[in-house]
């Protein structure tokens, strides 16, 4: 029987649809919906450099706590992975692309009503991943063996026009490698992580 296929940011509406009747209409929430690019490497891994670019979108609450603290909640797409590209004279291209649903938690910090610092935990999902080389899409029987559920960190900060439209940038580290271990016996192998840097612009609708 044929399965079904979800595409990833269907998904991401759908929880959003569940998220917003009870967040952004309450009088005490701010809401608001954003979108952006990520560039993007993979730590532990012979490649370098944030050359794999790609796509994030989502929607988040936040609520005052006091003095000029927020926090945060978030639910997001997001497009992370690897990108070599072929050298002067030679054949060969790599290639990979993760995408995840994310649910970052952050604190946020306000200085003079205009610019945000922050600093969060992001519980994520692994929805699927494709890996290239110079031959096309590779066969998933030779796919590493990647966690599909895993823990990342982040730090940003973003800038706020007229409290409605803001621009943000962050910076996202995984908090424990996001591949089952292996070379169990190397004491230096510490295993892959995802580095991410991500451009964003959010419009804040519930204010």
């Amino acid at each position: 029987m044929r399965k079904h296929y979800c595409h990833p940011v269907t998904k991401l509406l759908l929880f959003v649809a569940l998220l917003l009747p009870s967040s952004s209409f309450g009088q005490q929430f701010n809401a608001g919906v954003f979108g952006g690019v990520t560039a993007s490497q993979v730590d532990g891994d012979s490649y370098g450099g944030f050359n794999k670019l790609g796509m994030t979108a989502g929607a988040f609450v936040n609520r005052f706590i006091e003095y000029d603290i927020y926090w945060q909640l978030e639910i997001k797409y997001v497009m992370r992975g690897v990108y070599e590209a072929p050298e002067l004279n030679a054949n060969f291209l790599y290639k990979s692309s993760y995408h995840y649903l994310e649910f970052p938690i952050s604190v946020h910090y306000l200085f003079n009503e205009k610019i945000l610092g922050e600093i969060g935990i992001s519980p994520e999902v692994l929805l699927f991943e494709r890996f290239w080389d110079q031959d096309g899409i590779m066969d998933p029987s030779r796919y590493p063996d990647n966690r599909k559920a895993g823990l990342s960190v982040f730090a940003g900060v973003q800038y706020w026009f007229a409290n409605i439209f803001g621009i943000g940038l962050r910076y996202t580290y995984s908090a424990f490698p996001f591949r089952k271990p292996e070379e169990w016996n190397n004491p230096q192998y510490r295993g892959y992580f995802h580095n991410v840097l991500c451009l964003t612009a959010a419009y804040k609708f519930r204010h």
